[in-house]
């Protein structure tokens, strides 16, 4: 009898380096239970608390953030789990202050009190919603795009009903792995990326060599943006056995 697949979200997070389009890939200890070893999107399993009644600010209502994943409810708590393991995988927090300003945290003061926070929310000292009261943050809501849905196969004795969305990496923030869960964290090219891949050098599951396949035909972040705002409705087709569900992106060609 197959595994019930836990929710679960994952993020991509873009930026505009040097050799164009670049993306944030952590490595995983080679203990964890699912994955070892793999170099992966930042995310994790939605808790209970990423659904619970105490949330943080965000420009999206549970109707319309459930509404486009197809569901009937609980479609934030998907978002929310995916800004949360964000910041405590790579240290990204996708949120700007209550007045639209950026999170400084190249200051050395700030950073050091958002790293305090980061750890008291992996050890569920502090929930997000408690963070950005803390600090008068408001979370990504449309800034997070939502970009496709994977299910691993019926087959795994692990298994995952993921929803991935995508966002450009703030400005003054610095992806840094936490050390236990993850163990290294690079930008690199989609193309550099596959490359290392079919080396040997890097491990990659499906849904990430997908999603690099997928994103190595644009040049910036811009480029991508644009393409999400074209269509909303499902793009990309399914992979048989791969646990493909739905795609916002175009086959690769």
């Amino acid at each position: 009898m197959p595994v019930r697949a836990r929710p679960a979200a994952t993020v991509i997070l873009l930026r505009d380096g040097a050799p164009g389009l670049e993306v944030l890939l952590l490595k995983r200890h080679a203990r964890t239970l699912f994955g070892p070893g793999a170099s992966v999107f930042p995310g994790g399993a939605v808790d209970a608390v990423d659904a619970g009644p105490d949330q943080p600010p965000c420009n999206l209502d549970d109707a319309t953030a459930s509404a486009e994943l197809g569901l009937t409810t609980a479609g934030l708590a998907y978002r929310m789990a995916a800004i949360r393991e964000c910041f405590e995988e790579a240290g990204i927090l996708l949120a700007q202050h209550t007045d639209g300003s950026p999170i400084t945290m190249d200051h050395p003061d700030m950073l050091r009190r958002f790293e305090q926070r980061r750890e008291a929310l992996r050890h569920q000292r502090l929930s997000l919603a408690e963070l950005c009261r803390h600090e008068d943050l408001q979370v990504y809501g449309s800034r997070l795009h939502y970009v496709s849905h994977w299910i691993t196969p019926a087959y795994s004795p692990k298994r995952f009903d993921t929803r991935f969305f995508l966002a450009v990496v703030p400005p003054r923030q610095e992806a840094t792995c936490c050390g236990r869960e993850t163990v290294d964290q690079y930008w690199t090219t989609p193309e550099a990326g596959l490359e290392a891949h079919r080396s040997g050098e890097l491990d990659l599951m499906t849904p990430t060599s997908d999603t690099l396949e997928r994103l190595r035909r644009y040049a910036s972040t811009g480029a991508v943006i644009a393409e999400l705002a074209r269509g909303k409705e499902r793009q990309g087709s399914a992979i048989p056995g791969h646990g493909l569900m739905e795609q916002r992106f175009p086959d690769p060609a």
